[in-house]
């Protein structure tokens, strides 16, 4: 008897023993293992669709590097908040599983986990492949029970995912840039202030102005311009989907910024009323968007500013190596060409048969630098002031062809100057200017 009680206390404990280790054996697996060995190939995801308890779906698609809300309406959504779904479900970890049987005791235990109306369904296609992945009940210690659609388990992971799909508002996900496709590509531009309207149009010659004038555009302030549009974003979603625009200034809006781009597409942002009594914020939209937006002061003076600065500050777009010769008609002296010879220059009045004499090369270069190169410190768009015009320069070509004619302004209260090409824009210089338009600047006496 003694003999048989010591075997069978031998069995008993080598039983105990086994079980021990199995157990011991699968909590380090579990505690140890990703719960998606393969985890969701961040980069290569097309699609992702979340299903919300009580019929809430918010769709998502990738466009290239850029992602998108599709569902319930279109809007931006930065790639960054879109792949950490993907990033986030893939490095869970699991403490625990749960076995789920297809009989009515496993459908019970699925019931009691939050799998039959689970706080959220997500899936993930990319290619011909789908991932689905079924978030259930929330625990103690920050673990959530989670499972892969057509698994027969259930694991008890970090609840982090839940986190960010239950806890945080969703619009935190989505790209607060108003204009980013603003840059090289943008061929229109249109902005819009109550009747007031400024256009530009892009073409082999460079940036033109349309409205209000037709007038040489400012290239690097355009380009400078379009940069500082490019990083203008929302301060943050205030409403979607509101019934009416009208109480938020937008039906007709105060303003409307809008580009195109080469390829013919266009997006526009929409400017509204002050958010309250004495606020510089402002409501926006995205046109096409059902969202209303936070603009603050700093996005709205980058979305909207002087149609100034815009121009070529510029007297003309000729270059000034280009200039051959430069007729100079003075308003109260003899008419006189300036002629390019060379390395010199010579000055010959128009009305006069003395013939040509060599004046300083150093004045004339400096006058050609004056209306080719010199910007303007303000611009204005004002009708021609012809009572105050000095002189035209009418500039020639190295082939004797007419390229531009400028006329050159003095205001005689301030001695400020002014030059204006044909556009209907004024552009002003200091009364330091002194542009040499006498023969005298020359130092040619006149006849």
């Amino acid at each position: 008897m003694k003999r048989l009680a010591g075997i069978w206390c031998l069995a008993f404990l080598s039983l105990f023993i086994w079980w021990m280790l199995r157990v011991d054996g699968t909590a380090v697996l579990v505690t140890d293992r990703l719960m998606m060995v393969d985890g969701v190939p961040q980069d290569q995801v097309e699609e992702i669709t979340l299903e919300y308890g009580g019929g809430r779906t918010l769709g998502f698609v990738r466009d290239g590097i850029t992602w998108k809300q599709i569902e319930p309406f279109s809007v931006g959504v930065e790639a960054f908040s879109a792949r950490q779904i993907a990033v986030v479900a893939s490095s869970l970890r699991a403490s625990d599983f749960v076995e789920i049987g297809n009989d009515d005791a496993g459908r019970a235990q699925a019931a009691r986990l939050g799998f039959d109306d689970p706080a959220v369904r997500v899936t993930w296609r990319w290619g011909d492949d789908t991932r689905v992945l079924v978030l259930g009940n929330r625990t103690l210690a920050g673990r959530a029970w989670a499972r892969l659609e057509g698994e027969p388990v259930a694991w008890l992971v970090e609840s982090t995912l839940h986190e960010r799909l239950l806890d945080m508002d969703s619009r935190l996900w989505r790209d607060r840039s108003l204009l980013p496709t603003a840059g090289v590509e943008t061929r229109e531009i249109e902005i819009m202030v109550g009747e007031a309207s400024v256009r530009l149009e892009s073409g082999l010659d460079g940036w033109r102005l349309t409205q209000p004038v037709v007038a040489r555009g400012d290239a690097g302030a355009i380009s400078e311009w379009l940069s500082d549009v490019s990083r203008a974003s929302t301060q943050g979603y205030l409403f979607d989907q509101p019934r009416s625009l009208e109480p938020f200034g937008l039906e007709p809006p105060i303003a409307v910024v809008r580009l195109t781009q080469r390829d013919g597409t266009s997006r526009s942002v929409l400017i509204g009323d002050p958010i309250g009594v004495g606020s510089s914020e402002r409501y926006g939209l995205v046109e096409g968007s059902p969202t209303i937006l936070r603009l603050d002061e700093e996005a709205q003076k980058s979305l909207v500013p002087s149609a100034a600065l815009f121009v070529d500050p510029t007297g003309t777009a000729v270059v000034r190596a280009d200039v051959g010769s430069l007729e100079v008609r003075p308003t109260d002296v003899s008419d006189f060409t300036l002629s390019r010879d060379f390395d010199r220059w010579t000055l010959e009045f128009t009305d006069d048969e003395r013939g040509s004499v060599d004046v300083p090369r150093q004045a004339v270069e400096s006058l050609l630098g004056q209306l080719t190169s010199a910007r303007a410190s303000e611009i204005e768009f004002l009708d021609y002031p012809s009572e105050l015009e000095y002189a035209v320069v009418i500039l020639f070509g190295l082939d004797g062809l007419p390229l531009d004619t400028v006329r050159v302004i003095r205001d005689p209260n301030d001695g400020r100057w002014a030059l204006e090409n044909g556009d209907g824009v004024l552009r002003i210089f200091p009364a330091s200017l002194q542009p040499a338009l006498r023969p005298q600047d020359f130092g040619v006496i006149v006849p």
